[in-house]
């Protein structure tokens, strides 16, 4: 779904000169395609460093996992990941159905779901995304919820790696998708961990972390009661 959404709907949400003065001036990561050899908007990865699940996977296999494959390789080694098993894992990941939300009829999650917008989240946590054209059926034409605008935004000093990556700068993050955000822990048996480096033991940790930008956004979350607060997490957990 995030593959499909066409280009010009994220150039439309990119403000990189802040003109409307909101504080948020996120802009398009561009990256290189290994396929097509030209520059492409990236959409994957924490700083938005590929434009395809295609290269975001082979990209995982070399640099998470070792293993070598047609995009990325060591000189003189052996390809390790087949053409097929590539396509395959590809494939599989581009089909996988989206988690539903849920108790979205609970008056905690709905009063959490104003006060994210009220507070100023959605501005970078997109709530609804459409996709155009697609190589995979399924996926034409259709409106989602992400919760991403899948943008670079400066996260402010305490956030930055200093260390770019291609468009991206050393305080620049590409906006996290929030679905499936509240099932994590179902997922996965260590210990849930926020942010790019896990540094946030919980989601209320993870939004006090946020700088730059997400400044005022922060601390309008910050100026809520403590119940209020409670909602928003609320709603972040039904997602």
């Amino acid at each position: 779904l995030l593959e499909a959404v066409p280009s010009e709907s994220l150039i439309a949400l990119s403000d990189p000169s802040d003109v409307d003065g909101d504080g948020i001036s996120g802009r398009l990561s561009y990256v290189p395609n290994r396929i097509t050899g030209a520059k492409d908007v990236g959409r994957f990865g924490f700083k938005a460093s590929h434009p395809t699940v295609l290269q975001q996977s082979a990209a995982a296999f070399f640099n998470d996992m070792g293993m070598t494959n047609a995009l990325f390789s060591k000189r003189d080694s052996s390809q390790e990941v087949s053409d097929e098993a590539l396509d395959e894992t590809t494939k599989y990941l581009q089909y996988a159905g989206v988690i539903e939300a849920r108790n979205q009829t609970d008056p905690d999650v709905i009063a959490g779901k104003a006060l994210f917008q009220q507070v100023g989240c959605a501005k970078c946590h997109t709530m609804t995304l459409a996709t155009g054209e697609s190589s995979v059926p399924e996926v034409v034409n259709q409106t989602f919820h992400p919760f991403t605008d899948l943008l670079l935004h400066d996260m402010g000093p305490g956030l930055a790696d200093n260390r770019p990556e291609f468009s991206a700068s050393g305080r620049e993050w590409r906006t996290t998708p929030l679905w499936g955000l509240g099932i994590e822990n179902q997922l996965n048996d260590e210990r849930i961990r926020y942010l790019h480096d896990g540094r946030a033991r919980t989601l209320t940790e993870a939004i006090l972390w946020h700088g730059g930008e997400a400044r005022r956004s922060r601390n309008a979350f910050k100026n809520l009661t403590s119940g209020e607060r409670g909602q928003l997490i609320t709603f972040l957990q039904s997602l």
